[in-house]
């Protein structure tokens, strides 16, 4: 949501610079030659400090970036910077998907999935429906090597040997396609499923001869998408 400009902010802008600041805290003079003043109001008298680019280039570095939701059919849902890194999410739509299970590969029925990168840490959760909703209830995703308690919050993947990339929208499609072509094997198998709550490759299994996964056997996170990003997220 953009900020409405008040007159006193408008009437101060035109006053010629530098200027005694009142309703606006602080200004950036940008002056010819490539100097940099930073200008601001301490008590009843102005101050003035040169910046260094370097320094400018630090100081905005730093500084928060969130798209906020966006809603495609799928792909990039939204993407954004903080003190942690850089963080992108992608909704993955119901569908088939070649998965190496029981040491060998089948075409497996999977939910929605959410899938977020920071750094290189990844966090996958399922959904129902086949439309994108952050406010929608996260459920875990129903496959193996992915966390339920040990890492809060859950869903956190355990990638074992191997090495996804630094998460941004130019890799989390690659990313994503390195987790769901790994072989799924019996670590963290368990409290996936309802039928199966043991190991849910056993229900996967069943999910080879469905044309879609049954949603009733997910298992609830009791929370929401935009709850568990913004724990993983904010600053």
């Amino acid at each position: 949501m953009e900020s409405d400009i008040t007159s006193e902010i408008i009437r101060e802008l035109l006053e010629v610079a530098p200027r005694k600041l009142s309703t606006i805290q602080a200004e950036l003079l940008f002056i010819e030659g490539g100097t940099y003043i930073f200008h601001y109001q301490s008590g009843d008298s102005s101050k003035y400090k040169c910046l260094s680019p370097a320094t400018l280039r630090a100081a905005f570095a730093n500084t928060p970036i969130d798209s906020g939701w966006i809603n495609p059919e799928s792909g990039i849902v939204r993407w954004g910077t903080g003190s942690a890194g850089e963080w992108t999410i992608r909704f993955v739509l119901p569908q088939k998907h070649e998965i190496n299970l029981l040491e060998s590969k089948h075409l497996v029925a999977l939910p929605a999935l959410v899938f977020l990168g920071l750094k290189f840490d990844y966090w996958v959760w399922a959904i129902k429906g086949s439309k994108f909703d952050p406010e929608a209830d996260a459920f875990h995703v129903p496959l193996p090597n992915v966390y339920l308690h040990s890492y809060q919050p859950c869903g956190r993947i355990c990638w074992g040997d191997n090495k996804p990339p630094v998460a941004s929208p130019n890799t989390i499609k690659k990313a994503w396609e390195l987790f769901i072509s790994s072989p799924f094997n019996g670590h963290l198998s368990d409290g996936k499923s309802r039928a199966q709550p043991s190991d849910v490759r056993l229900q996967l299994e069943k999910a080879v001869k469905r044309s879609s996964y049954p949603v009733k056997d997910l298992v609830s996170t009791n929370q929401t998408i935009a709850k568990l990003v913004s724990a993983i997220t904010d600053d």
